[in-house]
C-alpha cells in the first residue's frame, strides 16, 4: 500500500559512465545507496557527511564541562561577567565547529 505522501517510485533512469566517473560517484557518495543518494542530490536534498566519532566525544566533554561552570557561577555568583562571556563564546565557536563538521558540501 502506498500513500500520497510516499507514492511508489514507477519511473527509471539510466545513467551510463565510465570506470574513472563510477569509482569518483562511489568516493563522494555519503551513507546510503548510489540511487538514493544521487536522487537526493538531483532533488536538491543536502547531504549530512558524518562526524568524527572522537570529535564529538571531546566537544560533549567540553559542553558538559562548560554546563557545569556556567550552573556554578549562576548558583553561586562566584564568576565575573566577562568569565561568563567567554563561556557563551566558546559555546556558540563549539556549536559553529558541529555545524561545519556535520553539514555536507555543496
Amino acid at each position: 500500500m502506498t500513500s500520497d505522501r510516499f507514492p511508489k517510485r514507477t519511473r527509471e533512469i539510466t545513467v551510463r559512465v565510465n570506470d574513472k566517473e563510477l569509482a569518483q560517484l562511489k568516493e563522494r557518495q555519503q551513507g546510503t545507496t548510489m540511487a538514493r543518494w544521487l536522487r537526493d542530490l538531483g532533488l536538491g536534498v543536502s547531504p549530512i557527511k558524518q562526524a568524527d566519532p572522537e570529535l564529538v566525544r571531546a566537544l560533549g566533554r567540553i559542553g558538559s564541562n562548560l554546563n557545569q561552570t556556567a550552573k556554578h557561577a549562576n548558583i553561586n555568583k562566584e564568576l565575573d561577567q566577562n568569565v561568563l562571556k567567554e563561556i557563551e563564546v566558546i559555546r556558540g565557536l563549539i556549536g559553529q565547529l558541529l555545524d561545519d563538521n556535520l553539514r555536507g558540501t555543496p
